[in-house]
């Protein structure tokens, strides 16, 4: 390995890092909605960090595309043309950044923006609705390779009990080899 790269790899690790934290943060912010992370359109050609629909009819299965930028470079790199296919399929589009990074009049008219900042993300500018596209097959194609990646709260949930029921069978066995029973415990 370079020099060069290393120093690279370690830039890049902060933003790496950052990037997933703010995703955790969306992941957590999603309710009931159905999401999926590095959705891709246009053949692949395109990206969208994070996507969710409802999973409600009555709300019109509304969508929402969520761009994540972590440097002010890769923000004014961004353009209309590269974010047209996830504002096709999605009724909302926002920019996720750190608090303070891209200022509200700096949005395109089609874009609203969350800011994060300890741990929280706060909608600083709401995004314009607008009626979405119908799914394309490209699009249904996409969701169903990305379905590894798709998750819901009742995965999320399901995933939580899974840990509970493995700490609470780690915690019946060290009070069984300490000569007591589980059950005394409530185990």
């Amino acid at each position: 390995m370079t020099a060069d790269l290393c120093l690279a790899e370690v830039a890049e690790s902060p933003a790496k890092a950052l990037t997933s934290t703010i995703l955790d943060a969306l992941v957590a912010k999603t309710g009931d909605a159905i999401w999926a992370s590095e959705l891709a359109f246009d053949g692949g050609a395109r990206r969208c960090d994070f996507w969710t629909i409802s999973a409600n009819g009555s709300a019109g299965f509304s969508a929402t595309a969520y761009e994540i930028k972590v440097s002010r470079s890769d923000f004014r790199r961004d353009t209309h043309a590269k974010q047209r296919q996830a504002r096709l399929f999605s009724d909302r589009f926002y920019y996720v950044a750190p608090a303070g990074m891209i200022k509200p009049d700096e949005l395109p008219d089609w874009a609203g923006l969350y800011e994060f900042s300890e741990g929280q993300l706060s909608m600083k500018v709401p995004a314009p609705h607008r009626d979405k596209d119908a799914p394309t097959w490209q699009l249904v194609v996409s969701l169903i390779r990305n379905s590894g990646k798709i998750r819901r709260d009742t995965d999320l949930l399901r995933q939580q009990n899974a840990e509970m029921r493995r700490r609470m069978k780690e915690a019946a066995r060290i009070i069984e080899a300490k000569g007591r029973q589980a059950w005394e415990f409530g185990l």
